[in-house]
């Protein structure tokens, strides 16, 4: 329930995904799932959040559009990241546009938790 948010499918290649091919931006704009209003407003749910706690790693695109790369730098460094990974010109979508650099890091880290 509650009001939900979409990203306008006019826009949504710019704004979300500017970094992959129109088709492509197409196919997602049209099955994107809204997010909830209750989403973005509502505390934790937790006393405290896990990246307090548990080691992380951080990849992001600096041409993001939905939240300014400033603001991803931030939270990683809040986070206390391990390893963190800026992939220029990535959009949003960084794990369709960019799938190898993302599994990269996701190895990096599953590397350093197993060992």
């Amino acid at each position: 329930g509650g009001n939900e948010f979409r990203i306008a499918e006019d826009t949504f290649h710019h704004q979300f995904c500017a970094d992959l091919d129109a088709g492509e931006a197409a196919l997602m704009a049209a099955t994107q799932r809204p997010v909830t209003e209750q989403a973005l407003t509502d505390g934790l749910t937790v006393s405290e959040p896990g990246w307090r706690t548990k080691p992380s790693w951080f990849v992001h695109g600096d041409r993001d559009l939905n939240i300014p790369a400033k603001a991803l730098r931030f939270m990683a460094e809040r986070a206390g990241s391990r390893g963190t990974r800026e992939i220029a010109g990535a959009s949003h979508a960084v794990g369709a546009s960019q799938p190898d650099a993302v599994a990269a890091v996701v190895l990096d880290a599953v590397g350093h938790v197993q060992g």
